[in-house]
């Protein structure tokens, strides 16, 4: 059965259907909180908090794109739960004179996005929370996620032009954080 059948079956009553949805995409939902928080405990209330949203919400549910919606309450979720907390300290600081440095102008860009979207390891996940939100986000839909500038766009309410700039700019912060590491050359 299809996303769009699940949905409209969940909709009309049948909800071990549910289940269904979970089970397809749960993971997805859970790393992106991990990546948006850097805690995979509280990742795993935020993920649940994610599918109560959708559950509460089903019947408003209109887009075609499943996992696109979820991954935007699951934003939200991350959202509302930096709102309320403050955030943690983290090992890797970014300062307003280390955030003003020149990126090379190599093909570095596109050895970062490989990194990011092969490596799970510990240097890319601090670096990855250093980022502000919005970088972050950005980073996470279009490298782990495969979203499209567009896709992002419409998910996060910005201009598409405005989603490349995080892009940019939370690459160019990344691969200047990972270069502090001597994880990157």
């Amino acid at each position: 059965m299809d996303d769009r059948q699940l949905v409209h079956e969940v909709q009309h009553g049948n909800k071990q259907y549910l289940n269904d949805i979970a089970e397809k995409y749960y993971d997805d939902i859970y790393r992106f909180c991990c990546y948006q928080t850097g805690d995979r405990d509280q990742s795993y209330d935020l993920a649940q908090e994610t599918f109560l949203r959708f559950i509460r919400y089903i019947d408003n549910y209109r887009y075609r794109n499943l996992k696109g919606y979820l991954l935007t309450i699951a934003m939200n979720v991350c959202r509302d739960f930096y709102h309320g907390e403050k955030k943690r300290q983290v090992d890797i600081s970014l300062n307003d004179e280390e955030a003003g440095y020149e990126a090379e102008q190599i093909s570095g860009d596109d050895l970062t996005f490989q990194m990011i979207k092969k490596e799970n390891s510990g240097y890319i996940w601090k670096a990855l929370t250093a980022l502000p939100q919005m970088q972050k986000e950005v980073i996470i839909l279009h490298c782990y996620y495969e979203m499209k500038y567009r896709e992002i766009s419409k998910m996060t309410g910005a201009k598409t032009a405005t989603v490349k700039s995080r892009m940019k700019q939370g690459m160019e912060k990344l691969k200047h954080l990972l270069k502090k590491e001597d994880f990157y050359e």
